[in-house]
């Protein structure tokens, strides 16, 4: 077992509950097993291994709340690393790479920025060659981090402007943005405004919507939302028809826990159903969600990538024309830190890809801000090595993205889960789901490889999974991010 020693000045730059979040990751930025603990006036960041890494921890940064940081690599040494000198200096380097890549596609990088990001360099000179007093190293390197994550903002919106302007000047930008319906067919109101903003709905085709009772289907509210979005000259995306996790089946599901050959032909049966009524009449069949975080019922990991094939397999031959994805849920895979699963989120992607199966794309499913069965808030940035990384394969990608505009009690959302608190958040008075969709819708627009962007929830108005993270709040009234997804719509799309 490996060991990784730090001080840090302010306890409190670590939220609560996120000694808990920490791990250390190799190259491939996939977490090992991790356990933290105090010893004394030490963190002590304990993995499986012992070879270098790089440490990832939430970090209340000044003026601008709780945000997912990570070191440069570090190898394990008697003398403790200094955490807020690290985590700086992992910080600029990711910037500074980033950049690099940005301007050698062709980004101009405005002078006043490049300003910017070397008075945040100096800063970190200062806390780099200061670490023998601790409270002074600790003051430059958290300055290091507030004025350089301001400007890697501002640097992602200008090369978000300037790819996606780039992009119209070659051909006109053909991203489909859209949002997910709830299983209730929503109002007419909603649906006038859900016209104006979005080219693309997803139709849940909630199996425990429609099969609660065993043989016996109810297609209504699935009928009435596909006739809409056709009337409405809206493309379909539909599923998950298979979400592999507790919630993604009917109750009566759990008498087949166990046996799973008769399991496997149960969701089968589902997919069938829903392919057979539904062919033609759909542009995009999302056939699997969740496949590396779902626990359904007492399925292994194999059994699920096992499944997934084989459902993917029932529906290109029942569908051979309309193009299947596979959605992987916290692609960043933070959950990997405190388990003992083998596979990471690209682990399984590439084992569809090797196999074959006439796989389309890939989704990646970010619920921002959420705890547990969310992904961690991460600079802006940060998107554009996942999207690389996803985009190996050469297949399309779709997001599937949500974050929460509020962080108290929703007493409509699943009862495990809680919002990140706003500590420190520096947009008091604004919305912080459109703080967060301001800057990563845009990025995700700009970038070729995403041709499906859809938000994740649409009314906090009806029972849902994640607090406060749809479009329209408990009185069905709009939030300021579907004004946000109409204007890009419009100007962009």
């Amino acid at each position: 077992m490996g060991q990784l020693r730090f001080r840090l000045h302010d306890r409190g730059r670590i939220p609560a509950g996120g000694l808990e979040r920490i791990y250390v990751a190799g190259a491939e930025e996939i977490p090992w097993p991790t356990r933290c603990r105090w010893q004394g006036e030490e963190l002590v960041v304990e993995r499986t291994n012992s070879e270098s890494g790089s440490i990832y921890a939430p970090w209340v940064v000044d003026g601008q709340g709780e945000c997912f940081l990570s070191s440069a690599t570090l190898m394990e040494r008697e003398r403790p690393y200094v955490l807020e000198v690290e985590l700086a200096r992992g910080l600029i380097q990711r910037i500074r790479n980033r950049l690099f890549i940005w301007e050698w596609l062709g980004m101009l990088t405005p002078k006043p920025l490049v300003e910017q990001l070397q008075d945040a360099t100096r800063s970190f000179s200062r806390a780099a060659t200061h670490q023998d007093d601790l409270a002074r190293a600790s003051g430059f390197a958290n300055e290091a981090i507030a004025g350089a994550l301001r400007t890697s903002e501002d640097l992602v919106a200008a090369y978000s402007q300037q790819a996606t302007m780039s992009r119209m000047q070659q051909t006109p930008v053909s991203t489909l943005l859209g949002v997910a319906l709830s299983p209730k067919t929503p109002s007419v109101e909603i649906r006038r405004k859900l016209v104006e903003a979005c080219n693309i709905i997803q139709i849940p085709i909630a199996w425990r919507a429609i099969e609660q009772s065993e043989g016996k289907r109810n297609w209504k509210h699935t009928d009435q939302q596909l006739a809409w979005c056709q009337q409405a000259g809206l493309k379909v995306s539909a599923g998950p028809l298979l979400q592999l996790d507790d919630r993604g089946i009917p109750d009566w599901m759990v008498l087949w826990d166990g046996d799973f050959d008769n399991l496997v032909h149960l969701l089968l049966d589902h997919v069938r159903a829903v392919v057979s009524r539904y062919a033609g009449r759909v542009h995009l069949w999302l056939v699997a969600s969740r496949v590396n975080t779902g626990k359904l019922l007492s399925l292994e990991e194999e059994q699920r990538l096992n499944l997934v094939a084989h459902a993917v397999e029932l529906v290109r031959r029942l569908d051979p024309r309309t193009p299947v994805v596979v959605s992987f849920d916290q692609p960043w895979a933070e959950y990997l830190s405190g388990q003992t699963d083998d596979l990471a989120p690209t682990h399984f992607a590439d084992a569809l890809v090797r196999a074959d199966l006439g796989i389309s794309g890939f989704a990646l499913e970010v619920n921002a801000g959420f705890r547990p069965g969310g992904s961690t808030i991460r600079p802006t940035f940060e998107w554009g090595r996942l999207l690389d990384q996803w985009s190996l394969w050469g297949l399309p990608l779709m997001v599937n993205l949500s974050a929460a505009s509020d962080t108290s009690r929703d007493p409509s959302a699943a009862k495990n889960i809680e919002v990140a608190p706003p500590t420190g958040y520096s947009t008091a008075g604004h919305d912080r789901q459109r703080h967060y969709a301001g800057s990563v819708l845009p990025f995700l627009l700009a970038r070729s490889a995403v041709q499906v962007v859809m938000w994740n929830q649409l009314s906090d108005g009806e029972p849902h999974e994640f607090p406060h993270a749809g479009l329209f709040d408990a009185t069905q009234q709009p939030k300021p991010t579907l004004a946000l997804i109409r204007d890009l719509r419009k100007s962009l799309l």
